[in-house]
This record gives structure tokens, C-alpha cells and sequence, in this order.
């Protein structure tokens, strides 16, 4: 039976690209942690706090630019795809596109704004001019990357993406450590950050090209920059609209937590906070490509075998669940020696908020099918209303708890929004398919 069940994970499709996927992801969010890892003994605890709220405020600026618009084009090209539409298709991705570029001009009016609200929050203004950098280079990389890798995930080139995303971390990790390295600090760090994504956008359009050789529906980069002027924003926007949110909800979880701990701590406290949050993270972006593809699994079932829909939720969520508490007890027991050997004696006081993590980390796991579950069975608003009443209520009871009891109340605050958010959507999810079942 055991050989069976082994034979059968090696065969599914599934879990193949699962697979081939978390290598590209993993690899490159080891690059991403290994390249940190030196960053951070090179800056020390203050400088590296002041670039790691940089890249925090960057990312709740640029929530717009985020993957949530993706996701929700990922149906659009899913099935204009398997039904050979190539006008559908090229009109899904020239809208997604589109949304972005006007995403983009969005996100570069708030980069005005972001040396005054760093000023206000961290008495540095500095901090938001290198959050703008950031900002400038996720604009240039998303613009056709989200493209290509939606492309390669209809077309099966399940290694290509996986190349696509290990490629990214590892271009625009790769140059903020070599300029931190030849001494350029924290401007060195972000401006990394910028001609890696520039590379990246050059990467993306190589690859778009050579798809379109092998793939005749796939149109050429100008036939899909012509299609732009003309599809209409107004056609997807409200069916897209509410996905993205959701996703970008989803980002600001994981982006809040160390913006707001600046807000009352020193830099260099924050530097412990966020390296302890980031290295269990690590351990659970294992995770991270499962989701990704029961974006197009979920669907699938649900046409194909609706009653079992159900059964494969709770499935996977008893197995991401399992997964993230062995992960996250995996990565508490080594973290004493990771973090004296990896980052040096000044860090080691991150070691005692990895260990108070350790509920966040365990009930991570059953997150993990929820957001494509969501938009499977078209409850996304749903979704969006829970959050953000956890998050309306959570927010100022975090900040309270911040400046009571500094880094531990932001450690108690990121377990609380994620646990209460999980079990909630978890139990909702399992009444709403099982009175769909029984109707």
C-alpha cells in the first residue's frame, strides 16, 4: 500500500509540478535569506533595520503592483487557454497589462508621499527615499513578468517559471549584496534592488519571445502592447477587482508586522523582530508553490468532480497544517546555532522571538489551500470582510501591544491576526462546501 501511495505522488501531475515549483521557489527564497544573512552582518543591527523598514514600507506602497491582479487574471488565461481562445487570451493578458501600468502611475504618486510618512513614523526621511528606489524597480519588474509567468503556468512549463521566479530573487538579491558589499550601505541595498528587477524585465521579455515560437497562441510583444489600447478596463475589472484585493489583503499580513514595530522601537530592534519573522518564514515558504497551482486545480475540480471538492480541502489542509508545524519545529531547534553561526553574536536576541513564533508558525499551514478555495467557489468578498475586520480591530490592539511591550507585542500581535483569520476562514470554507454538498 505504501509503494502504491508512493508510486501515485510520483505519477500525479500535481504534485509533480508542485515539486518542480518549490525547487525554483525555495532556491530562490534561499538565495533571498543567504544573500540577507550577509547584508545583515555587513549593515549590523541599526543600519539593517533602518533597510529592512525601507523594504517594508516599499512593500505596503506597492501593494497595488503585488500579485493580486495576477491571480485574478489566472482564470481569465486558464481558460481562454484550454479552450484554444486566442483572442480571449491575448485580450485576459494585454488587460493585465493595463491594470498594472495604471497600478504603476498609483504607486508612483504614493512614492511622493513616502519621505514625509517615513519622516512622520521614523523621524527619517531617508527611509522613504529608499523605499521609493524599491518601489521604482517592483514597477519595471512586474509590468511583464506577471505576464509571462501566468503564460508558462497555462502552457505546463512548469521549470521555465520556476526558473522565472528563482531568477528573480536571485538578480535583484544577488546585486543589493554585491553594492552593500563594496560599501554602499543601506542605498547600495535597495539600488540592488532596482537594476535586479530591471534585469529581470529584460529576463521576461527573452522568454516571452521564445514562448511564442513554440506556442503559436501566445502573441508577440507587440501584437500584445497593440491589444492594450484597445481591451477594456471596465470588462474584467469588477470580476478582478475583488480577487486582488483579497491577495493584497493577504500581503498586507505579512508587510504590517514590521512596518508598524518601527513605529515605536529602534531601528535595530527592529532588525531582531524581522529577521526572527523572516528566517520562520523561510521554513514555511515550502508552502508557498501549493498554493499557487490549486489556483487552477480548485477550479478544475470543481467542474469536473464537484463532490469531491470538499474532501480534497480539508485533505490538503490537514497536510499544509502538518507540514508548517513539523517545519516550524524544525526551524525553532536549530535556530540558537542558525542564528549565532549565520548572523553573528549581535543578532542571537532574535533567537527568543523565533521561539515565541511558534504558534503562528504551526497554524500556518492550514492557510494554505484557503485563498484559492476562496476563489474557486466565488466567496471572495467574503473573505475580504473577515479580514478586514481582523485586521480594522487588529491593528490599533497590535499597535497597543507594540508600545506596552515592545517586540513581544508585536510577536503576540502577528499570531493573532493570522491564527484568528485561518481558523475563521477555515471553519467557514468547511459549512459553506458541506451545504453545497448536501444541496
Amino acid at each position: 500500500m505504501i509503494k502504491q501511495k508512493f508510486n501515485y505522488f510520483l505519477q500525479n501531475r500535481l504534485v509533480k509540478n508542485v515539486a518542480t515549483l518549490q525547487v525554483g521557489s525555495f532556491g530562490g527564497t534561499l538565495v533571498q535569506a543567504v544573500s540577507g544573512i550577509f547584508i545583515a552582518r555587513l549593515l549590523q543591527p541599526e543600519l539593517f533595520g533602518v533597510y529592512s523598514l525601507a523594504i517594508g514600507l516599499a512593500s505596503l506602497a506597492g501593494l497595488l503592483l503585488g500579485a493580486g491582479m495576477q491571480d485574478a487574471v489566472a482564470t481569465l488565461v486558464s481558460s481562454s487557454y484550454t479552450r484554444n481562445d486566442r483572442e480571449g487570451l491575448r485580450e485576459a493578458l494585454a488587460y493585465l497589462l493595463k491594470i498594472t501600468f495604471y497600478a504603476g502611475l498609483v504607486t508612483l504618486v504614493i512614492f511622493l508621499f513616502m519621505p514625509s510618512l517615513a519622516s512622520r513614523f521614523y523621524d527619517n526621511p531617508l527611509i522613504g527615499w529608499y523605499a521609493g528606489i524599491v518601489i521604482l524597480g517592483v514597477f519595471i519588474s512586474t509590468s511583464f513578468n506577471a505576464v509571462v509567468q501566468l503564460s508558462l503556468q497555462v502552457a505546463g512549463r512548469i521549470r521555465l517559471l520556476a526558473l522565472i521566479v528563482f531568477s528573480d530573487q536571485f538578480l535583484r538579491s544577488g546585486f543589493s549584496l554585491l553594492l552593500v558589499f563594496f560599501g554602499f550601505g543601506v542605498l547600495g541595498g535597495v539600488s540592488g534592488q532596482f537594476i535586479g528587477a530591471t534585469a529581470v524585465f529584460l529576463f521576461s521579455v527573452f522568454v516571452w519571445t521564445r514562448l511564442g515560437k513554440l506556442y503559436d497562441i501566445f502573441p508577440s510583444v507587440s501584437v500584445l502592447l497593440g491589444n492594450i489600447r484597445k481591451v477594456s478596463l471596465k470588462k474584467y475589472f469588477g470580476f478582478s477587482l475583488w480577487v486582488a484585493i483579497d491577495r493584497n489583503i493577504g500581503n498586507l499580513y505579512m508587510t504590517l508586522p514590521v512596518v508598524l514595530t518601527g513605529i515605536y522601537v529602534s531601528t535595530g530592534e527592529v532588525a531582531f523582530f524581522k529577521l526572527a519573522f523572516g528566517y520562520l518564514n523561510l521554513a514555511l515558504s515550502l508552502l508557498g508553490p501549493v498554493s499557487v497551482l490549486l489556483n487552477m486545480e480548485f477550479p478544475k475540480i470543481q467542474v469536473e468532480e464537484p463532490q469531491k471538492l470538499r474532501s480534497n480541502f480539508i485533505r490538503i489542509s490537514l497536510l499544509g497544517l502538518m507540514t508548517s508545524l513539523v517545519l516550524t519545529l524544525g526551524a525553532i531547534v536549530v535556530s540558537p546555532l542558525a542564528f549565532r553561526i549565520l548572523y553573528g553574536e549581535s543578532f542571537v536576541p532574535s533567537v527568543s522571538y523565533v521561539f515565541g513564533l511558534v504558534i503562528y508558525g504551526a497554524l500556518f499551514g492550514i492557510g494554505v489551500g484557503l485563498g484559492p478555495m476562496w476563489r474557486a467557489i466565488n466567496r471572495v468578498k467574503v473573505s475580504i470582510m473577515i479580514n478586514l475586520i481582523i485586521l480594522g480591530a487588529g491593528v490599533p490592539l497590535g499597535l497597543l501591544m507594540i508600545r506596552q511591550w515592545g517586540l513581544w507585542g508585536a510577536v503576540v500581535m502577528t499570531t493573532i491576526w493570522f491564527s484568528i483569520s485561518h481558523l475563521i476562514s477555515f471553519i467557514y470554507l468547511l459549512r459553506h462546501l458541506n451545504e453545497r454538498r448536501v444541496i
